[in-house]
């Protein structure tokens, strides 16, 4: 696709084509050639977490008289520790996923079809998250504060009713059946607070990321990509269980103290 793009607006070659390959165990593997790209097989167990592709052209623009070099850099990053080399001007350390592209042009106009093409093409590649799972990995703090705030109410709208019921019946109470129901009462809201923090500290442990990327260069590779999504999906799975819980056990806990505590 880049090629034919490349060869079909002006007189132009190919000088070098060359990929290198980053594994998990910091080993790097440099290829030139595309058909080598393509053909390479990887005897070791090992996962493929980076590739950096340069094309080099020599091109003769039409408002030109001789060829001139352009050099495009893109790579593709998954989450790995070590150096990535970008291009001789960019060295990156990167614990994400990310995508790098850049154009060493000397036509701008050139350079910006270049790049149009090859992000539009890049984000035919990218699958998203969600919006619902971009809110919770985007809004950790407000879903916490959330939590707090339901089961503060939760419990505040059991104690409520169950006062009101009292003192609707027009029943007549001493002084130390008060005492001792709001003392009753103080050990339910303690309770939740525990709850709570409890529940803080279960969500605080989750890391929530984007979704994972592989680079599928390896039978390894594809071992590793059927174990990573599984624990991702685990890891979903128990973040929004943990706040259901928290929020049920909150119910079933003052449902259980006005069972308890009933007249």
């Amino acid at each position: 696709m880049l090629n034919q793009r490349v060869f079909q607006q002006n007189d132009a070659k190919l000088i070098q084509f060359r990929a290198t390959v980053y594994y998990d165990d910091n080993s790097t593997v440099t290829l030139t050639g595309f058909e080598h790209l393509v053909h390479y097989n990887e005897p070791l167990p090992v996962v493929s977490k980076g590739i950096h592709l340069t094309w080099q052209y020599l091109i003769k623009f039409r408002d030109k008289g001789t060829f001139e070099k352009q050099e495009i850099n893109l790579s593709f990053v998954t989450e790995m520790d070590g150096r990535i080399n970008i291009d001789e001007e960019m060295q990156v350390y990167t614990h994400d996923n990310h995508v790098f592209l850049r154009i060493h042009h000397t036509a701008r106009t050139w350079g910006a079809d270049i790049e149009g093409i090859l992000t539009k093409h890049i984000k035919t590649l990218v699958q998203k998250d969600s919006k619902f799972a971009i809110f919770f990995r985007y809004n950790t703090e407000r879903v916490q504060n959330s939590v707090s705030g339901l089961l503060a109410l939760i419990t505040m709208s059991f104690a409520g009713y169950k006062t009101y019921k009292l003192r609707a019946a027009n029943l007549t109470f001493d002084p130390s059946f008060w005492l001792h129901y709001y003392g009753n009462l103080l050990f339910l809201f303690l309770g939740t607070f525990i709850l709570l923090k409890l529940t803080l500290i279960l969500l605080e442990e989750f890391e929530i990321y984007g979704r994972p990327s592989f680079i599928l260069l390896t039978s390894e590779s594809l071992k590793d990509k059927e174990k990573t999504l599984k624990s991702y999906r685990f890891n979903w799975r128990k973040y929004i269980w943990t706040i259901i819980g928290s929020l049920l056990l909150g119910v079933i806990g003052n449902y259980i103290y006005s069972l308890l505590t009933g007249k």
